[in-house]
Protein backbone atom coordinates (compact mmCIF):
# COMPACT_ATOMS: atom_id res chain seq x y z
CA UNK A 1 0.00 0.00 0.00
CA UNK A 2 1.44 3.19 -0.83
CA UNK A 3 -0.14 5.17 2.20
CA UNK A 4 1.64 2.73 4.50
CA UNK A 5 3.90 4.54 6.41
CA UNK A 6 7.41 2.87 6.33
CA UNK A 7 10.91 3.87 8.04
CA UNK A 8 14.30 2.54 7.24
CA UNK A 9 16.97 2.87 9.61
CA UNK A 10 20.46 2.34 8.53
CA UNK A 11 23.12 1.26 11.11
CA UNK A 12 26.73 -0.44 11.27
CA UNK A 13 26.71 -3.36 13.78
CA UNK A 14 23.87 -5.17 15.59
CA UNK A 15 23.38 -3.50 18.67
CA UNK A 16 23.79 -0.02 17.18
CA UNK A 17 20.01 -0.42 16.53
CA UNK A 18 19.12 -0.55 20.17
CA UNK A 19 21.14 2.19 21.29
CA UNK A 20 20.71 4.61 18.72
CA UNK A 21 16.84 5.44 18.27
CA UNK A 22 15.14 2.26 19.69
CA UNK A 23 12.52 4.23 21.22
CA UNK A 24 11.42 5.88 17.75
CA UNK A 25 11.80 2.23 15.93
CA UNK A 26 9.14 0.88 18.43
CA UNK A 27 6.72 3.86 17.95
CA UNK A 28 7.00 3.85 14.20
CA UNK A 29 6.76 0.41 14.58
CA UNK A 30 3.79 0.55 16.07
CA UNK A 31 2.20 2.97 13.20
CA UNK A 32 3.61 1.07 10.23
CA UNK A 33 6.53 -0.65 9.32
CA UNK A 34 9.82 -0.31 9.91
CA UNK A 35 13.44 -2.16 8.39
CA UNK A 36 16.38 -2.07 10.12
CA UNK A 37 19.36 -2.69 8.03
CA UNK A 38 22.98 -3.99 9.71
CA UNK A 39 25.70 -3.28 7.53
CA UNK A 40 27.66 -5.95 9.29
CA UNK A 41 27.76 -8.72 11.05
CA UNK A 42 29.76 -7.27 14.44
CA UNK A 43 32.18 -10.03 13.94
CA UNK A 44 35.60 -7.92 15.26
CA UNK A 45 33.31 -6.91 18.11
CA UNK A 46 34.51 -6.90 21.62
CA UNK A 47 33.04 -7.40 24.96
CA UNK A 48 33.87 -4.40 27.04
CA UNK A 49 31.99 -5.17 29.93
CA UNK A 50 34.67 -6.14 32.83
CA UNK A 51 31.68 -7.99 34.69
CA UNK A 52 32.10 -10.32 31.54
CA UNK A 53 34.47 -12.40 29.67
CA UNK A 54 34.61 -14.85 27.20
CA UNK A 55 32.52 -17.44 28.87
CA UNK A 56 29.68 -14.66 27.42
CA UNK A 57 30.34 -16.35 24.45
CA UNK A 58 28.86 -19.39 25.66
CA UNK A 59 30.63 -21.58 23.05
CA UNK A 60 29.55 -19.40 20.53
CA UNK A 61 31.74 -16.99 18.03
CA UNK A 62 31.25 -13.22 18.03
CA UNK A 63 28.99 -13.12 15.00
CA UNK A 64 26.83 -15.59 16.44
CA UNK A 65 26.20 -13.87 19.18
CA UNK A 66 25.18 -11.04 17.29
CA UNK A 67 23.27 -12.64 15.38
CA UNK A 68 20.87 -13.69 18.18
CA UNK A 69 20.93 -10.43 20.14
CA UNK A 70 20.04 -8.86 16.86
CA UNK A 71 17.08 -11.45 16.22
CA UNK A 72 16.27 -10.62 20.10
CA UNK A 73 16.17 -6.87 19.11
CA UNK A 74 14.22 -6.98 16.40
CA UNK A 75 11.60 -8.66 18.14
CA UNK A 76 11.25 -6.92 21.00
CA UNK A 77 10.82 -3.55 18.93
CA UNK A 78 9.00 -5.06 16.36
CA UNK A 79 10.68 -4.37 13.70
CA UNK A 80 12.04 -6.12 10.24
CA UNK A 81 15.41 -6.87 9.71
CA UNK A 82 18.24 -7.18 7.15
CA UNK A 83 22.07 -8.15 7.34
CA UNK A 84 23.83 -6.35 4.20
CA UNK A 85 26.65 -9.06 4.58
CA UNK A 86 29.77 -6.68 4.86
CA UNK A 87 32.77 -7.21 7.56
CA UNK A 88 33.01 -5.30 10.75
CA UNK A 89 36.21 -3.24 10.37
CA UNK A 90 36.75 -3.27 13.81
CA UNK A 91 38.33 -1.05 16.21
CA UNK A 92 42.35 -1.58 15.56
CA UNK A 93 45.04 -0.31 17.85
CA UNK A 94 46.07 3.18 16.76
CA UNK A 95 43.22 3.85 14.67
CA UNK A 96 42.62 5.98 12.69
CA UNK A 97 46.74 6.01 11.99
CA UNK A 98 46.41 2.03 11.97
CA UNK A 99 45.56 0.13 8.78
CA UNK A 100 41.58 -1.60 8.19
CA UNK A 101 41.58 -5.08 7.45
CA UNK A 102 41.94 -5.86 3.57
CA UNK A 103 38.08 -7.60 3.93
CA UNK A 104 36.66 -4.94 6.33
CA UNK A 105 33.34 -2.49 5.72
CA UNK A 106 34.75 0.45 5.61
CA UNK A 107 37.32 -0.27 2.60
CA UNK A 108 34.49 -2.02 0.71
CA UNK A 109 34.52 -0.86 -2.99
CA UNK A 110 31.81 1.79 -3.47
CA UNK A 111 29.52 0.43 -5.99
CA UNK A 112 29.20 -2.68 -3.93
CA UNK A 113 28.07 -0.79 -0.60
CA UNK A 114 25.75 1.84 -2.68
CA UNK A 115 23.88 -1.33 -5.04
CA UNK A 116 22.94 -2.89 -1.54
CA UNK A 117 21.56 0.04 -0.23
CA UNK A 118 19.85 0.61 -3.54
CA UNK A 119 18.44 -2.73 -3.44
CA UNK A 120 16.99 -2.44 0.07
CA UNK A 121 15.88 1.27 -0.36
CA UNK A 122 13.85 -0.26 -3.93
CA UNK A 123 12.63 -3.27 -2.36
CA UNK A 124 11.00 -1.53 0.93
CA UNK A 125 9.97 2.28 -0.67
CA UNK A 126 10.33 3.90 3.20
CA UNK A 127 9.31 7.97 2.93
CA UNK A 128 11.79 8.09 5.66
CA UNK A 129 15.68 6.93 6.46
CA UNK A 130 17.43 7.44 9.49
CA UNK A 131 21.47 6.90 9.51
CA UNK A 132 23.92 8.68 11.53
CA UNK A 133 25.78 12.32 11.40
CA UNK A 134 28.75 13.03 9.41
CA UNK A 135 30.40 12.17 12.32
CA UNK A 136 29.26 8.70 13.17
CA UNK A 137 27.56 9.27 15.75
CA UNK A 138 31.07 8.47 16.89
CA UNK A 139 34.08 8.35 14.65
CA UNK A 140 34.03 4.35 14.70
CA UNK A 141 35.29 3.36 10.74
CA UNK A 142 32.27 1.84 9.95
CA UNK A 143 29.85 4.38 10.77
CA UNK A 144 31.48 6.88 8.89
CA UNK A 145 31.19 4.50 5.71
CA UNK A 146 27.38 4.41 7.18
CA UNK A 147 27.22 7.74 7.01
CA UNK A 148 28.28 8.41 3.41
CA UNK A 149 27.26 5.22 2.15
CA UNK A 150 23.55 6.08 3.11
CA UNK A 151 23.54 9.45 1.35
CA UNK A 152 24.73 8.49 -1.72
CA UNK A 153 22.75 5.16 -1.84
CA UNK A 154 18.91 7.34 -0.90
CA UNK A 155 19.97 9.89 -4.14
CA UNK A 156 20.91 6.66 -5.99
CA UNK A 157 18.18 5.07 -5.17
CA UNK A 158 16.02 7.77 -7.03
CA UNK A 159 18.04 7.95 -10.36
CA UNK A 160 17.63 5.48 -13.38
CA UNK A 161 20.75 3.59 -12.72
CA UNK A 162 20.56 -0.13 -12.06
CA UNK A 163 17.19 -1.21 -13.27
CA UNK A 164 18.10 -4.76 -12.54
CA UNK A 165 17.55 -3.60 -8.74
CA UNK A 166 13.99 -2.59 -9.14
CA UNK A 167 12.36 0.76 -9.73
CA UNK A 168 13.61 4.07 -8.39
CA UNK A 169 12.11 5.00 -5.36
CA UNK A 170 12.83 8.60 -4.08
CA UNK A 171 12.75 8.95 0.16
CA UNK A 172 11.33 11.81 0.75
CA UNK A 173 12.88 12.15 4.30
CA UNK A 174 16.60 11.77 5.62
CA UNK A 175 17.16 11.92 9.13
CA UNK A 176 20.09 11.89 11.37
CA UNK A 177 19.90 9.88 14.78
CA UNK A 178 20.96 12.32 17.63
CA UNK A 179 21.68 9.88 20.25
CA UNK A 180 25.38 11.22 21.90
CA UNK A 181 23.91 14.89 23.06
CA UNK A 182 24.76 16.90 25.87
CA UNK A 183 21.11 17.34 26.75
CA UNK A 184 20.49 13.75 26.72
CA UNK A 185 23.40 13.12 28.73
CA UNK A 186 22.69 15.77 31.68
CA UNK A 187 19.23 14.39 31.55
CA UNK A 188 20.43 11.41 32.45
CA UNK A 189 22.87 12.31 35.02
CA UNK A 190 20.11 14.05 36.69
CA UNK A 191 17.86 11.44 36.83
CA UNK A 192 21.20 9.17 38.03
CA UNK A 193 21.90 11.73 41.21
CA UNK A 194 17.58 11.88 41.99
CA UNK A 195 17.16 8.16 42.29
CA UNK A 196 19.98 8.43 44.81
CA UNK A 197 22.96 6.77 43.32
CA UNK A 198 26.60 7.24 41.34
CA UNK A 199 26.28 9.03 38.03
CA UNK A 200 29.06 7.82 35.34
CA UNK A 201 28.32 11.18 33.86
CA UNK A 202 29.84 13.06 36.88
Amino acid sequence: MMDERRLLCVHAHPDDESSKGAATMAKYARLGRVRVVTCTGGERGDILNPLFDDAALAGRTMAQLRREEMAAAARILGVEHVFLGFVDSGLPEGYPDAELPADSFARAADADVHRALVAQIREFRPQVVTTYDENGGYPHPDHLRTHTATLAAVRLAGEPCWPELGEPWQVSKLYYDANLSFTRLTTLHEAILAAGRTSPFT
